[in-house]
């Protein structure tokens, strides 16, 4: 593996960690600025919507790890 894609691999993992959660706060970034630069939202509006796709994230996330473990009794 290159210095270089080991160098993104690392900052991902410290990041992110987890995909969705990257994709999550990243959609949550694109759809908070064009809210308020091309909408002129009200930022209140805003931090709910980015808030509620972050959080949207997190609970794919756990419902995902949650599926994939097995039950313990």
């Amino acid at each position: 593996m290159n210095p270089i894609l080991r160098g993104l691999k690392a900052t991902y993992n410290f990041f992110a960690g987890d995909a969705i959660l990257l994709v999550a706060t990243a959609v949550a970034f694109v759809i908070g600025l064009l809210l308020v630069h091309a909408l002129k939202a009200p930022n209140p509006l805003v931090a709910i919507i980015f808030v509620g796709c972050v959080v949207g994230g997190l609970a794919l996330t756990l419902g995902r790890e949650l599926r994939g473990r097995e039950r313990q009794q």
